[in-house]
Parts: structure tokens; sequence; C-alpha cells
């Protein structure tokens, strides 16, 4: 692993992703003191105190990414953005749901008007940055690590507004960046390419004297690819800021992780129908086997909780549930399961676990429940642990408070949850 990912893993167990839960000290209206800034969020989202606007902001590896296009066009406060904004297609309409498109120079804040450090925050609030290349690039790493190899495109567009194609995966915005397809503006002619099907955005590295890097995405493939543009088209803008640069206070939004649009199939145990969820190259049931046979139990003995958790199996009885076509998984499969999901957060559920420690993630759709477990006929660790039967008489152990998985041995006393996987992998 290089240098750069250390440095993200080190950071905590969900910053990898989208730390939503951490509470910072401070005030967004307090000058910058020295490197760091103080932010405050309201409803999730920062106020621009130039104009009121608000925006979601992601918190993406080391850095916080505003999660909406800039929307700043006051230009009687920032002359140089005279003649360097637009609205697609000269619509208002367009302008509220896409934001502007600037050209470089206007990003930049680089005109008549002399702008002191304009190099770094361009037209971006105070504290805030263009992003520069290595920023974009270490977005399409971290996300290219932990969200699928060659799926950097799929998982930063929004889930709405995009054209499909057959090329392209399906839209999943799991970090929350939320790219909108908003077009480009060419400079050439004053015409405007399609939204739905393309975003640009900049970087605030020049290339030469007429053109700048940024970075595009396509209906039809699944990248985020770095071009050089000329300076004169509009182009979109995000504002990011490194978050050992502030200290935020309030909860940053994280209600787009509940609205990834997961793809699940299905499978049936007897007459129930279970969900199934592809992740990596194998599919997985999404949901805790229930079905109701000799050697299993609810948790407490209380039906509501097998509605909820799913039942609890005797090791005997796990190695039976499964279906023809799909086996009870071995520790290697839950091994491998964990190599590809990174963390345990990114497989625990979003809901019933103890608010004593952070929050599930369900970045995959695996939704792993706490639903305990029963050992000599007493039952422990609802809502703060996962067990789950392996094939090798050892439990797949997720706990509430931390990130790391066990492989537990253990024997008849004990009853856990049951998963199953597909016996097929899927190319």
């Amino acid at each position: 692993m290089n240098s750069f990912l250390t440095k993200i893993l080190i950071l905590g167990s969900t910053v990898l992703l989208v730390d939503a839960c951490t509470d910072y000290l401070g005030d967004y209206d307090d000058a910058v003191k020295g490197h760091i800034i103080s932010v405050t969020l309201d409803h999730g989202k920062i106020v621009d105190p130039r104009d009121g606007n608000k925006y979601k902001v992601a918190k993406i590896g080391n850095h916080y990414w505003m999660a909406e296009n800039l929307r700043y066009t006051d230009s009687s406060e920032t002359p140089n953005l005279k003649g360097g904004v637009w609205c697609y297609e000269n619509s208002k309409d367009s302008c509220s749901k896409y934001g502007p498109l600037y050209s470089y120079q206007a990003a930049m804040n680089i005109g008549p008007v002399a702008v002191e450090d304009y190099e770094k925050r361009g037209i971006c609030p105070t504290g805030w940055r263009i992003p520069s290349e290595d920023d974009w690039n270490e977005l399409i790493l971290l996300i290219d690590y932990f969200g699928g190899e060659g799926l950097v495109g799929m998982n930063v567009k929004s889930i709405k507004g995009w054209a499909t194609d057959s090329l392209a995966h399906k839209p999943m915005n799991r970090f929350g960046f939320n790219a909108m397809p908003a077009g480009r503006r060419n400079s050439e002619n004053g015409e405007f390419m399609s939204t739905r099907k393309y975003a640009f955005f900049w970087s605030s590295i020049e290339k030469d004297e007429g053109t700048s890097f940024g970075y595009t995405l396509r209906y039809d493939n699944d990248l985020l690819d770095k071009g050089f543009f000329y300076k004169d088209h509009g182009m979109s803008v995000r504002c990011v800021l490194n978050a050992y640069d502030a200290w935020f206070t309030g909860d940053l939004d994280s209600t787009y992780l509940d609205e990834i649009p997961f793809e699940y199939g299905s499978m049936k145990i007897g007459k129930t129908t279970y969900k199934t969820i592809r992740i990596g190259t194998r599919n997985w049931m999404a949901e805790n086997v229930a079905e109701d046979v000799d050697g299993s139990w609810c948790y407490n003995d209380k039906k509501d909780n097998c509605k909820k958790f799913g039942r609890l199996y005797s090791y005997e009885q796990a190695k039976e549930i499964c279906p023809e076509g799909w086996h009870l998984p071995s520790s290697n499969e839950y091994s491998q399961l964990m190599q590809f999901a990174k963390t345990t957060g990114n497989l625990r559920s979003r809901d019933e676990w103890t608010d004593k420690g952070g929050k599930g993630i369900n970045f995959w759709g695996f939704n792993a429940l706490p639903a305990g477990g029963r050992e000599d006929g007493d039952f422990f660790d609802l809502r703060v642990s996962s067990y789950m039967w392996t094939s090798n008489k050892e439990a797949f152990w997720l706990r509430y408070y931390d990130d790391n998985f066990n492989l537990l041995p253990k024997d008849e006393k004990t009853a856990f949850s049951v998963r199953c996987i597909e016996d097929v992998q899927t190319p």
C-alpha cells in the first residue's frame, strides 16, 4: 500500500469514506486563525457568508469537498467574474440546478483587479480553494482503492440526472461527492455541450498560456479523467479544504448513504425470499436467514427480534440451511469479503447498532445486523456485535466500536446468524 493510502487508513475507522459523526468546535464566521478555519454546519451544510448560499459537504479522505457546484456570481464584490460566468444555455433554471459555468480566469479570480493569493483560493469562500491536481488525483486514488478499481465515475456521479449508456455502471454516489452533469460552455463559439452527459471541473493548475488542467466525467464510462482545456471554456467549480486545516461543529449530512441505489437480487429458502447483493465477484445474502427450524432461536425468545435480526442457529443447522446453489461461507470467503470491503463499518447496517460507537456505513449493501448470539441457553451482545457462522466452525465477528474483524472458533453450545453465498462466482 502506498504512503498516501497508509495515511488515509491511519486517520480513523471511517475516514476512508465520510466521517459524518465527528464533531469539532468553532464558528464559520470566525476569521481564519493561522492555518485553521472554523466551520459551522447548518443542517449538514456550510453557509457562504458572501451571498448566503448553502452547500453540502463530504469528508473524503484528508479533504472536505463541497458536494455541490459553487454558485457564487457577485461581480460587484468580485469584479474579475465579469464576462466569465454563464448559465447553461443562458437559463437561470440551469444555474439553480447545476451551478454556473466559469472561465478559468473567473474561477481563479484573475483579471484587472489584483487579488492576493488567487492561485490558492480563487472564488471559493475564505479558507477553501480551487482543487489542485494533487487534490483531484488523491480523490481519484482513494475512490479507486476503496470503491472498486476503475469505478471512480460511478462512485462520484449523482444518482439522478445522468443519461444512461450500456458502457457505464449506474451512478451510485457512494462517497457523497454528488457530481452533476452540468455540461460545458465552449470558448470558440459560445455553444454549450450537453447537460445530462458531461461534467467538467477546473483544477487550479495552468498548463500553458492558453489552457489549464481540469477533470471530466462522461455518461458513457466510469472514469474521472484529467485533461487540459481552453481557459475561456465555461466549466463547473468545486471547492476543497484540507481536513487538518479545519475545525467543524455540527454533523455532516450522511443521508446520501441511505439513498445509494443498491441493485439487489433475490433468492429463496423455503417459501421466504431474501435480498442478495453482489460484492466483488460474489453474490451474498443481504439479510440474515430467518427460517424457523429446530436448533434455531429468536433473541430472548421474542418473535419481534426474529423479524428484525433473523434467527440464531446452531452450527449443525447452519451447515444445512442454505439452499441448492448456495452454501455456508468459509472463513476464507469471509476474509476475502473483508479484503474487498476494507473495514467492517462498510459492512455494518446503518441502523440497529448501539449509539456508543461509530454508525455503520453499509457501503456495499451487505447490511450486517447486530443480532448477537446464544450460548448455553443465554443470549448476549444484541445491538453490539454481529456473529455469522462459517463452514469452518468459526464465527465471523463484527463489533460496534472498531473496524477490525475476528474469526472465532466456536462449539455446538453456541448459536449465531447465518448468511449464504452463491456457489458460482460472477464475471
